[in-house]
């Protein structure tokens, strides 16, 4: 690993510092844009991370250029490992009082740190989430709603949500500690912002669409199904066993949004039964969801019941007529 900067810019300590790590890996139609919209913001006071994972394109040599045009960039170069360990080669180099993490294909509003730092400051909070929109998406519409809501109203929002971007939030270092991102994790962002709410006491939230997500690059969780993505299903476990110790309401959400995922993945593995030749995943999975069933939560849907109930033949063939019936809708609706 190495870093291209003799000494770390400095940041006026008269305001919070902030340190935003950008993971970077293969990323050269998108990198600039990203990092402009990063110096542009209106708070200043900040020293902006590029992790280099390993580039095979331009990445590496857009980084440094980028560099050198803003003092407050610092470059740092690693093997391939994966954007888990770059964030944790990031948070290993920050200074700042506060942390925030953007993707390097995605970019920000120009007004998203000041807000967030101020909101952070005002109300005494260590950690903060705004809204997003993306790239495909008109961004003329703005809601300021703000709030601040507990632990638990926190987590029952984001299970609702499905809302875990580690992206769309700033945190105070000291909230982050030693916690750090699991190599090779898909959805690593669950499991680190599951650990960050049992951390904080409350997070405060702005619904204004500041952080904007990138829909021209495909990645690995929108490329198309296969056993990797199978595996993911522990993240949807973890929200599950770490909200054991909440109330009534939290916990039925997160059996619920386990159920949720596990049918996703018995129903991808139905059109895809090449993956599963002999049904030994989706044994494991509708007994998985039985397992939930049975717990006195209202988790109870119709799905879950069809999926507990029906043998493989049968409930193949009722996918496949609700697949048949859904292209002939979309049919009719082109007509």
């Amino acid at each position: 690993m190495s870093r291209f900067r003799d000494s770390v810019p400095t940041i006026n300590r008269k305001e919070p510092s902030l340190s935003v790590i950008v993971p970077v890996y293969n990323a050269a139609p998108y990198l600039k844009r990203c990092v402009e919209s990063i110096c542009n913001q209106t708070y200043k006071q900040m020293e902006i991370i590029l992790v280099d994972d390993g580039s095979t394109d331009e990445s590496f040599n857009i980084c440094k250029i980028l560099e050198k045009n803003d003092s407050r960039i610092v470059v740092v170069q690693q093997a391939n490992a994966g954007s888990s360990v770059a964030r944790n080669t990031g948070l290993d180099f920050a200074t700042g009082d506060y942390i925030a993490f953007i993707d390097s294909d995605d970019s920000i509003n120009e007004r998203m740190f000041e807000t967030m730092i101020n909101f952070i400051l005002e109300n005494e909070l260590e950690v903060v989430e705004c809204g997003l929109t993306s790239t495909n998406k008109k961004q003329n519409v703005s809601d300021s709603n703000t709030f601040i809501e507990s632990r638990e109203k926190a987590m029952e929002r984001l299970i609702r949500e499905k809302n875990w971007s580690v992206w769309r939030r700033i945190y105070k270092k000291e909230l982050i500690g030693n916690l750090r991102f699991i190599p090779g994790k898909i959805h690593q962002d669950v499991f680190f912002t599951v650990d960050i709410l049992n951390r904080a006491e409350k997070q405060g939230y702005i619904a204004e669409p500041f952080y904007i997500y990138n829909t021209e690059n495909e990645s690995i969780t929108r490329s198309p199904y296969n056993m990797k993505k199978l595996a993911a299903k522990d993240a949807p476990y973890y929200v599950f066993e770490c909200t054991q110790g909440y109330n009534l309401n939290v916990r039925t959400l997160a059996s619920q949004y386990l159920i949720r995922t596990l049918l996703s993945h018995y129903d991808r593995l139905f059109s895809h039964s090449y993956l599963d030749p002999n049904y030994t995943y989706r044994k494991e999975i509708k007994s998985e969801i039985i397992d939930q069933l049975k717990l006195k939560y209202k988790n109870n849907s119709f799905f879950a019941l069809l999926a507990k109930y029906s043998p493989f033949w049968l409930y193949g063939i009722i996918l496949k007529l609700i697949a048949l019936r859904i292209k002939i809708r979309l049919m009719l609706l082109k007509r």
